[in-house]
């Protein structure tokens, strides 16, 4: 990745394009799998955005954010009815929330967001932005993933942080402990971590990872 990309943050707007959280879309299908408590929906990615301008389709974020998966590769080649191409099987993949079930729902609030650029944080200008793009803010290593249908790089389209103000809208987990119940009251990734979603346009297939401390 080149260090002089532009960095952005999302913010909240109430006309923003972008968005977390909300309803999934009527005209939008999550995509079949077997993950326990399956996928969440996590919000919408405007293609029509100029600082985007190399995306050429709206994405929908999904991806089953409670589970500890390494990464997973979506087909978008539909972008209404995305497929999963890796993991095959996730029934597999284990959780720290051991309450989850396979038929557990989380809803979370709708933020409408839009992107503005800011530079590098420091002592003077520091902010906890609900995501950033541009170029990704590496919690461990640098983790550029490769496409599996081109073998390319993929290209990195936003970093989703831990944010504690998107409330849950709705959920049916019901937690013995009170303090787990506390992880599923806003939307967060593995407790405190970041979402990373990378994208191969020509393909359009979209790769999701979670990195924490």
């Amino acid at each position: 990745m080149s260090n002089n990309k532009k960095e952005y943050a999302f913010i909240e707007n109430i006309n923003g394009i972008h968005s977390l959280g909300g309803e999934i879309p009527d005209d939008f299908n999550i995509p079949k799998n077997d993950f326990l408590a399956g996928v969440q929906y996590i919000g919408l990615i405007s293609s029509s955005d100029e600082k985007l301008d190399w995306l050429t389709f709206d994405i929908n974020l999904v991806s089953p954010i409670y589970l500890d998966f390494e990464k997973i590769f979506m087909d978008y080649s539909n972008p209404s009815s995305p497929s999963i191409i890796s993991p095959k099987i996730g029934s597999g993949i284990g959780s720290a929330f051991d309450d989850l079930k396979e038929d557990s729902e989380i809803v979370f609030d709708q933020v409408k967001l839009s992107l503005q650029e800011f530079e590098a944080a420091d002592d003077d200008n520091y902010i906890e932005p609900i995501g950033i793009a541009g170029k990704p803010d590496w919690i461990q290593n640098s983790a550029i993933p490769v496409c599996p249908k081109n073998k390319k790089e993929m290209k990195f389209l936003c970093q989703l942080m831990t944010f504690g103000e998107i409330k849950t809208k709705r959920t049916n987990i019901n937690c013995e402990d009170e303090y787990m119940q506390t992880y599923f009251d806003h939307l967060n990734f593995w407790c405190d971590g970041c979402l990373f979603v990378f994208v191969e346009p020509n393909t359009k297939t979209v790769c999701y990872f979670i990195q924490n401390t």
